[in-house]
């Protein structure tokens, strides 16, 4: 037995999958404190490729115009520089004028606060406030006991004398010491950005070897993936810049031209720092707008312009994020609200207020790594916009949980936008499906697929008065008024059930009466108490992989009771190579199968549409039915007497001239065929009596007469009569003395043809005498049975 014990190195992979999530988090790790230490390098050359991605374009155009590389990158370089100069001196010269007015400024400030002590109720409420809480200041901090102390001891004392002030101050700064505080706090942005500047030009000049030695090294022998993902990357950053770019410029220029006609002092300054500040995620508008706000509030005596400016920057920004921002962005960055708050978050915290500005770049890129990296799939997870869960499995998992409030609001949500079909068909169908699917790979507890199947029934119903509150009064009024016409059953399941009540809302809505019943209508004895009057349609739904046996045993067993009923299989999850519709139909003895709402619903629609043509169909009862089968085996028709049958079909063919008689039973057909029709017609007219002609007449235990089947509109749609070359079908029913229809004779021919009322006359007596030779030896055969009996006694 020693051999069969797992061998020690088995256990290495599992050791190796286990411990590769932490590796994975070790990486994250040493990735971030990199990024920190290294903030001094990293935060430039980000930079640098930021603005790669800015200046691309220009580099490009110009080379297109034959210009030399280094020249074209020295061009562009210097004209973004020559912006960003210009923009600085712009910015300069108003922050010059802003300091140079800061003291008109203080004046109007003084007399607003002035304005606001007097005005307020009570007097001086604010001077009282004041007073009060730096009141209570000192009694906190314990400073009026000591003042009270030290008034005390100075009033015991006779000989103190004043204390003297002394003042400290600094020696004035020399030189060298002046030009260093001075340049020093300047010499970090000016090296950065010369670091900028020159990584922008050396990116800019070995763009493609740097893009080819990043696909080698991220690739792994990957060279497709690594492509895709630097493609995807690149794509998304310079549409969000672009767009971003756009976006602020249709903010910040009619700010600034704005706050001009309302007054507000260098309205050029806060109309660039708009635009450049709404870089900043979220928080950005908010920092602009404090600004001209207090400017508002020092510049004019009153109130008007800080209304003015208030109520510009809450225009502006609702027109910008309802209208300008959906329409430019769509799914540029492909990233949620809440991630773009986490990273601008994150990447302050790691690079200062740089960071905060390149935070949504740098995550748009980790997005897309996350996206063609497994071990960093998390992070697409975690910060993408895109949903992590299909349409069908989120309205599953809600079904999962018992969460109808949820489910209806997704659901509700879905149909506004669309359908209730496509509802069903594109979520609701497949959620039951994974329900299906579920309980096939544990079969231990089935309680969940209960509370799965009841609370997407009261999904659908939710949905039925959603869509009848949205309908008019009329198309309501219409609504409720249909008469059931289409019978959706539950093939075995109550997933089969939801199924068949997302079928009836969807063909009520189309004006088609339904009506849903459950799984116990198909078992072996509710099945012949269904009432069928009035139906057309029957749709029999399965969520089992292989309905093929219990729907068949369901369409023969209704078949024999309403011939001219349609029947429909909705097959909702077929096992794959098993989808083929006429194969299907063949084994399920179905009139058409389905696996989709879209094609049963536009089926049924036109059955309805031909049912209401033909008018009312004959039906049979179960009690009729088994009447029927009794009178026939009471005609003891064994395999000699059927032979006998098939001979007299011959003769009745002869006589009438056509190539086809038979002699239809209630359980079987006997056919005769002429010699010259073709070999497949033969064998498609061997079969039951399911055939919807020869059911007709049973049922309707009438003559049946079609010159041309094909313009009767009661079966010019029927696949079982056209398929097999019907063209012309006369037949009376067999009738026992007793009044008990047992069958039926009928004569077809394959090209239409015409039927006198002598030819009608001559085929009903033909039947009558031919169930009269029938029963007559019969009776005879039960007198000679019954006197060999009398002998044998005797």
């Amino acid at each position: 037995m020693a051999e069969l014990a797992p061998a020690a190195p088995q256990g290495t992979p599992a050791s190796r999958v286990a411990s590769s999530p932490m590796l994975t988090a070790g990486g994250i790790v040493l990735a971030i404190g990199a990024l920190y230490l290294g903030r001094e390098i990293f935060v430039p050359f980000a930079l640098a490729i930021l603005l790669s991605f800015v200046l691309t374009p220009l580099v490009n155009w110009l080379r297109r115009w034959k210009v030399p590389r280094i020249a074209a990158v020295l061009i562009a370089v210097s004209l973004a520089f020559i912006v960003v100069a210009g923009i600085a001196l712009v910015v300069g010269r108003q922050l010059v004028q802003l300091a140079t007015n800061l003291p008109n400024y203080q004046t109007t400030i003084t007399e607003k606060i002035h304005s606001l002590q007097s005005s307020a109720p009570g007097g001086g409420v604010v001077d009282t406030v004041t007073t009060t809480m730096q009141d209570l200041g000192r009694e906190i901090s314990g400073e009026e006991k000591k003042s009270e102390a030290a008034s005390s001891g100075l009033g015991a004392g006779t000989g103190t004398r004043e204390p003297v002030t002394v003042r400290l101050e600094p020696p004035q700064p020399r030189p060298l010491e002046l030009i260093r505080s001075v340049i020093g706090p300047l010499l970090a942005p000016l090296a950065t950005s010369g670091l900028v500047v020159i990584f922008v030009i050396f990116v800019l000049l070995e763009r493609e070897d740097l893009r080819d030695r990043f696909i080698k090294l991220a690739g792994a022998g990957d060279l497709q993936k690594s492509t895709q993902a630097l493609n995807d990357a690149a794509s998304r950053v310079s549409r969000y810049l672009l767009m971003q770019l756009v976006v602020n410029l249709t903010y910040g220029i009619p700010i600034g031209v704005a706050l001009y006609f309302v007054g507000v002092p260098n309205a050029i300054l806060w109309g660039l720092l708009a635009a450049v500040l709404r870089f900043i995620p979220y928080l950005g508008p908010f920092l602009a707008a404090i600004f001209p706000v207090a400017l508002a509030i020092a510049v004019d005596p009153g109130w008007t312009m800080l209304f003015w400016v208030v109520g510009l920057f809450l225009t502006a920004e609702l027109i910008s994020n309802n209208v300008i921002e959906p329409w430019l962005y769509g799914s540029s960055t492909g990233l949620s609200s809440l991630a773009i708050i986490i990273a601008a978050i994150f990447w302050t915290m790691l690079w200062g207020p740089v960071g905060l500005f390149l935070a949504t770049p740098l995550t748009v890129c980790l997005v897309v790594i996350g996206r063609y990296v497994p071990q960093l799939e998390f992070l697409g997870v975690l910060l993408g916009s895109d949903p992590v869960l299909a349409p069908e499995e989120q309205l599953y998992q809600r079904l999962l949980a018992g969460n109808i409030e949820e489910a209806v609001e997704f659901a509700e949500n879905y149909v506004d936008e669309c359908s209730s079909r496509e509802l069903y068909d594109n979520v609701g169908i497949p959620a039951l499906r994974l329900a299906e699917n579920d309980r096939q790979r544990s079969s231990t507890d089935t309680n969940y697929r209960r509370l799965v199947a009841e609370t997407a029934i009261s999904v659908v119903r939710e949905v039925d008065d959603h869509v009848r509150e949205k309908a008019s009064a009329v198309e309501v009024g219409n609504h409720l008024t249909q008469q059931p016409c289409v019978l959706c059953l539950a093939g075995r399941t109550e997933l089969d059930h939801a199924a068949s009540e997302m079928l009836a809302q969807v063909l009520q809505e189309r004006n088609v009466g339904a009506k849903v019943l459950p799984p116990i209508v198909v078992s072996r004895g509710a099945l012949e108490q269904l009432d069928l009057q009035g139906v057309d349609v029957v749709c029999l739904s399965y969520f089992h992989p292989q309905p093929q046996v219990y729907a068949r045993y369901v369409f023969r067993r209704l078949r024999r009771r309403a011939p001219q009923v349609k029947f429909a299989v909705c097959c909702w999850n077929l096992i794959a190579g098993m989808e083929h519709a006429e194969e299907l139909k063949r084994q399920m003895a179905a009139d058409a199968a389905f696996a989709s709402l879209q094609a049963c619903t536009e089926q049924v629609e036109a059955w309805i549409g031909r049912a209401a043509v033909r008018g009312d169909a004959p039906q049979v009862t179960a009690e009729a039915e088994r009447a029927q089968l009794t009178a026939l085996r009471s005609l003891g028709l064994d395999a000699s007497k059927r032979q006998a049958l098939d001979e007299a079909s011959k003769k009745i063919g002869q006589a009438f001239n056509v190539p086809i008689a038979l002699v239809s039973l209630v359980d079987e057909t006997h056919p005769t065929a002429a010699d010259s029709l073709p070999q497949e017609v033969q064998t498609g007219l061997q079969g039951n009596h399911e055939g919807s002609l020869d059911a007709h007449v049973i049922a309707a235990d009438d003559m049946l007469v079609c010159e041309d089947v094909t313009e009767d509109p009661r079966f010019a749609d029927d696949p079982r009569v056209l398929e097999r070359g019907i063209r012309f079908y006369a037949g009376v029913p067999l009738r026992t003395l007793s009044g008990h229809v047992v069958g039926c004779l009928c004569v077809i021919d394959t090209e239409p043809r015409e039927f006198t009322e002598r030819d009608r006359h001559r085929l009903q007596e033909v039947a009558n005498q031919l169930m009269a030779d029938i029963q007559n030896a019969q009776a005879t055969n039960d007198v000679y049975s019954e006197r060999t009996r009398t002998s044998d006694e005797t």
